[in-house]
């Protein structure tokens, strides 16, 4: 078990924030498509007794295949369905396949509009506005991405307005110029708000799993405390049982520790505490439970592990700690502990109480020893 403390860096909650806003697109954008097709129908219907009928059905068909891309590309996106950072290496394939769709509308209308009518010249450039509008509204939470696409589909037709150059003309490519001013400040207004919601929501998220796994942390050690021990211990015994998987169970306690206390003061008996933890997260496994479940008492789950091998680690921990040294002000002192070396069953609070009985009995023996709970368990 990782015991190791949850740090997230800005750079990864601009990450986290960056994938939210193009999950919010791909959600929002895939009834685009079929509105965009909807578009096209009725604009090909209104010009088709005024326009060359081959040059509306190219056009149509070149937005229908840009359309049919956008479409394959949210059906993968939805079938995949990424998460977090690999969220992002969607953005390209979105990017590439919206802007193929607003040249074909924003250049597409250039070729497809009628030179001598002028009401449908009005009739297109409203269409282009209705769309750039939408586009404001739906892809709003990235602002690169919005701009582009209205860039895209007005610049043509209000450059060609403007170098048409009759009164009306200019007035509606002044007209698109405005707009297009007024959905750049819209869509910076959005899309900063968007931003702000999503860097609260992951910020407040990220402060939710930290205070829960402080709530589980021992502070001193940086160990599990007694109630994240019982709560992953029952997780762990569950799962081994499902697997048929030996489970062993260390129990072991600091000899003397009133003692230290005592004699060398409370920051030494803490110090002894925090250096005891350093020594189970160095020599014990990610999937193994400890934690300090006492005063001065730690508790050791491991699974997949013999009685005879949890054995062999309890005696390399008894050395170890033997072996570790303290200093407070001009004394030196060592410490030793007792440990209780219990398995046979799949339910935490029976292999506690077993190996806190076998790790009394090593206090009663002398102390600085490890001792193990011989009752034959057929049935585990």
């Amino acid at each position: 078990m990782n015991h190791s403390e949850n740090n997230v860096t800005a750079l990864d909650l601009s990450v986290l924030v960056q994938s939210d806003r193009l999950q919010l697109l791909y959600q929002q954008s895939f009834p685009a498509v079929f509105v965009s097709m909807a578009a096209a129908i009725i604009f090909t219907v209104t010009l088709w007794p005024v326009q060359d009928h081959q040059l509306l059905l190219a056009w149509f068909s070149a937005l229908f295949l840009t359309a049919m891309a956008r479409l394959i590309l949210f059906l993968q996106y939805r079938k995949i369905s990424p998460e977090g950072e690999e969220v992002l290496i969607w953005e390209k394939p979105y990017f590439i396949t919206l802007m193929l769709t607003s040249v074909t509308w924003g250049i597409g209308s250039l070729f497809i509009m009628p030179e001598d009518s002028q009401v449908h010249q009005i009739v297109i450039f409203s269409f282009m506005i209705a769309l750039a509008g939408g586009a404001t509204s739906l892809y709003s939470s990235h602002s690169t991405m919005t701009l582009a696409t209205v860039a895209v589909i007005l610049l043509p037709v209000t450059v060609y307005f403007f170098m048409n150059g009759g009164y009306v003309y200019v007035g509606m490519a002044a007209a698109a110029v405005l707009f297009f001013i007024s959905c750049l400040r819209a869509t910076q207004f959005l899309s900063q708000t968007l931003n702000k919601n999503f860097l609260m929501t992951r910020q407040l998220e990220i402060s939710n799993k930290e205070a829960e796994r402080l709530a589980r942390i021992d502070d001193l050690t940086g160990l599990y405390n007694r109630r994240a021990f019982y709560e992953y211990g029952a997780l762990l015994a569950n799962n081994s049982k499902r697997n048929t998987d030996e489970l062993s169970m260390i129990n072991m306690d600091i000899d003397n520790f009133k003692l230290i206390n005592d004699t060398f003061g409370h920051a030494a008996g803490d110090d002894v505490l925090k250096q005891v933890g350093q020594v189970l997260l160095q020599r014990l496994r990610k999937s193994d439970i400890y934690a300090r479940i006492g005063g001065e008492e730690f508790g050791m789950l491991l699974p997949m592990t013999s009685l005879d091998q949890a054995t062999q680690l309890a005696e390399q921990l008894r050395q170890a700690i033997e072996k570790m040294s303290f200093v407070t002000g001009d004394e030196n002192f060592t410490i030793t502990a007792s440990f209780g070396v219990a398995t046979g069953s799949y339910d935490v609070d029976v292999l506690v109480r077993r190996s806190d009985q076998v790790m009394y009995t090593s206090k009663e023996s002398g102390r600085n020893m490890v001792n193990v709970y011989q009752e034959d368990a057929t049935a585990l």
